[in-house]
């Protein structure tokens, strides 16, 4: 639970910071801003803004790092196990997003979703699954494997151009 409102806190002061102009002047800026902890508490941070690249927006802080798509995929967070839970290959990442050593990621794919289904049904074997659902258009699987707390996301896509939607959540799992 406490996992869930760090990461609300997270985007909500992310799309906070977004939508009140922050890095509008282009280039890496570094400003300070108020955010409310975990804990309720008022706290001044520091949060880089890297402009640079015109097709996303990434933000950084101490805490960690949000990056969503102008147009251009954007890349993984720097520590995102892609050896355990890749992202299906030839992905478009609309997202990225690492809070403490949690992730999330979105992600469309022109591949039809069965095969994307098949795909992380075998990324997930060995996985210890504490819920699954799947149809044949849709497979969500929550569960723990390789040390983290996993949820797992794979749909038919409402997004032109792409077949399938995939979304991933990790966090640390406190054990197997």
């Amino acid at each position: 639970m406490e996992w869930m409102k760090r990461n609300l806190l997270f985007f909500l002061i992310s799309a906070l910071i977004i939508f009140t102009g922050a890095g509008c002047s282009g280039g890496e800026t570094k400003q300070d801003r108020t955010e409310i902890n975990s804990s309720g508490e008022q706290e001044k941070k520091a949060v880089e803004v890297n402009e640079a690249n015109k097709e996303s927006i990434v933000l950084k802080n101490e805490d960690g790092s949000l990056a969503v798509s102008g147009g251009k995929s954007v890349e993984l967070p720097k520590g995102y196990p892609s050896d355990k839970f890749p992202v299906y290959e030839n992905s478009f990442i609309y997202s990225a997003v690492e809070l403490q050593g949690s992730y999330t990621v979105s992600a469309y794919s022109k591949d039809e979703v069965k095969k994307v289904i098949a795909f992380y049904e075998k990324v997930l074997e060995g996985a210890k699954t504490n819920m699954e659902t799947k149809t044949d258009e849709s497979l969500t699987s929550m569960g723990t494997k390789n040390g983290y707390a996993y949820t797992m996301d794979v749909g038919k896509s409402s997004e032109q151009g792409y077949q399938t939607i995939i979304t991933i959540s990790l966090q640390p799992a406190a054990s197997e």
